[in-house]
């Protein structure tokens, strides 16, 4: 996966205003601690489901991949993302191009445009166009930045995910951090193959 774009989740960052427009989403992360399970499609194949948690003190994202070797834990702060293997006591940082998006911000030619609004998983969401050198879709946002659907399409490949459950609840930081008795090691490429295609064809700008 390339790091370049995305909303799989999360807040504010700093530099991200300059390359949006001015009339793009006043939120691209969520404000408060919320749990979503979202429904993750790719082209022909079978829909999955993928739980996410944000900790918006610490502005950090956990996700859940169906099939992967464990967890995924994105550092918004320090840019960093990593696949986390509890069984291993093992924490496998993920290089540049292997991040999720958003790490390290919106890219260079970003720019959204309101499309309305929908109602998914019981919320109510802002939709925005999103187009950058590297695909298109759209995006749906709650006011207070929580990703309830995107769409779009990248290097001929479509895929869609869409939350099916929201909880504004209190997240346990302790559910985001790593012992520190865990070793760190870098991921080789190829690693996450089993992330839902739709969440990583879903967002412009994603590949794999």
């Amino acid at each position: 996966m390339r790091r370049t774009a995305i909303l799989a989740l999360a807040l504010a960052w700093t530099g991200a205003g300059a390359a949006l427009a001015q009339n793009a989403p006043a939120q691209l992360w969520p404000t408060r601690d919320v749990a979503v399970t979202y429904t993750a499609r790719g082209g022909r194949e079978a829909p999955r489901t993928v739980q996410a948690a944000w900790l918006a003190a610490e502005r950090r994202l956990r996700v859940e991949p169906p099939e992967a070797p464990g967890w995924v834990l994105v550092d918004l702060p320090r840019g960093q993302a990593m696949m986390v293997m509890d069984s291993m006591r093992t924490a496998m940082q993920l290089p540049d191009e292997q991040k999720l998006p958003l790490t390290g911000g919106l890219p260079p030619g970003t720019t959204m445009t309101p499309a309305g609004s929908a109602t998914v998983a019981g919320h109510r969401c802002d939709i925005w166009r999103v187009s950058n050198p590297d695909g298109q879709g759209t995006v749906c946002l709650t006011p207070d930045g929580v990703l309830l659907r995107a769409q779009g399409k990248h290097e001929g490949k479509q895929g869609m995910l869409e939350a099916t459950a929201v909880s504004y609840t209190r997240q346990d930081p302790a559910r985001f951090r790593l012992p520190p008795e865990y070793r760190s090691v870098t991921l080789p490429p190829g690693l996450l193959k089993n992330l839902p295609p739709g969440l990583a064809q879903s967002i412009p700008g994603l590949s794999r």
